[in-house]
C-alpha cells in the first residue's frame, strides 16, 4: 500500500516507500510534533496520552493545530520499538488510552501497525480521525485499534469542499463509520460551527440517530476561530451565540442520542 498509496480516499497511488511525497506531503516516515497527557477528553478516555502525528489530507480552515500539523516532518521522527516502549510506560503510569491524532493518524497506518507489533501487550489505541481512510485501512486496523474517535465534521459535501477542501465527504465518512462500528467501539464527535446548524449539525445528528443510535455522540460547542478563520468576517470568524448553542443542544437531546460525557 505504501508503494501505491491508497491509505485515504484520494487514492493518489504515490510510491511513498520510495520516498515520494503524496499530495498530503507524506512519504514513508512518521513524525510527531507534540505529545502530552490530557485530562480534557471524554471521561471514558481519561487520562489519555495524546500523540500528534504530522501531516493531514484535510485543510480545515478552522484547524486549531494548523499550520503545524500539515508539515509532514514536524517534531520528532517516530521509531516503532521506541514508541511502543514509551506507550507502555505511559499505560503503566496510569494512561487509560493512547490517543493518536494529528494531522490525520490513519495516514500513518504502517507505523501504527509496527508499534502495535513491537508492543509485548495490546495497547489501548484510540484513532482520533477524520474517517476519510479506505476500507483497506480499516481492515488492517481491525483488532489493533480499541476505539475510533470519529470527527464527523460536515453534513454535506458542499461544506466539506469549501471548508476542508475534500470531495465525496459524506459517502466516504458514513461508509467508514458503519464499517468501524462493526469492528470495535466508536465515539462520534461533532464540532458545532456557528451558522452551520441546518447544513451540518442537523444532517450529522439525524444520520447518527438513524444509523448508529447506540454509538456515543459528543456535541462540541466550544468552537473558536483558528488558523485561517481568525481573519474571516463570515460565521466561521466568530464563536457560536448562546442561542445557537442552546438550539443545537436541544436538537441533539430531542433525537435521543447517547451523549458522551
Amino acid at each position: 500500500m505504501l508503494r501505491c498509496c491508497n491509505y485515504c480516499e484520494y487514492r493518489c497511488g504515490v510510491d511513498r516507500q520510495a520516498g515520494q511525497h503524496a499530495p498530503c506531503g507524506l512519504d514513508n516516515e512518521t513524525w510527531t510534533f507534540k505529545r502530552h497527557v490530557s485530562f480534557s477528553e471524554e471521561l471514558a478516555l481519561l487520562p489519555s496520552y495524546m500523540v500528534y502525528l504530522s501531516g493531514c489530507n484535510f485543510r480545515c480552515r478552522f484547524c486549531v493545530q494548523g499550520p503545524t500539523c500539515f508539515a509532514p516532518k514536524a517534531g520528532e521522527q517516530v521509531e516503532a520499538h521506541t514508541f511502543a516502549d514509551e506507550f507502555n510506560r505511559m499505560v503503566d503510569r496510569g494512561a487509560k488510552t493512547i490517543n493518536l491524532l494529528g494531522g490525520e493518524p490513519s495516514l500513518h497506518l504502517h507505523t501504527i501497525l509496527e508499534i502495535a507489533a513491537a508492543s509485548p501487550r495490546a495497547l489501548p489505541l484510540v484513532l482520533n480521525t477524520n474517517m476519510y481512510m479506505t476500507p483497506e485501512v480499516l481492515a488492517l486496523l481491525d483488532g489493533v485499534v480499541a476505539l475510533y474517535l470519529a470527527d464527523f465534521k460536515f453534513g454535506n459535501d458542499k461544506c466539506a469542499e469549501s471548508i476542508a477542501g475534500v470531495s465525496r465527504y459524506l459517502e466516504v465518512v458514513t461508509r467508514n463509520l458503519l464499517i468501524a462500528a462493526a469492528q470495535t467501539d466508536v465515539l462520534i464527535r461533532h464540532l458545532f460551527m456557528p451558522g452551520h446548524f441546518d447544513c451540518c449539525l442537523k444532517p450529522v445528528a439525524e444520520w447518527v440517530s438513524s444509523n448508529l443510535p447506540n454509538v456515543a455522540f459528543n456535541l462540541m460547542t466550544s468552537y473558536v476561530p483558528a488558523w485561517r478563520t481568525v481573519a474571516e468576517t463570515g460565521s466561521l470568524g466568530r464563536s457560536a451565540t448562546e442561542d445557537e448553542v442552546g438550539r443545537a443542544r436541544e436538537f441533539v437531546a430531542q433525537l435521543g442520542l447517547r451523549q458522551a460525557e
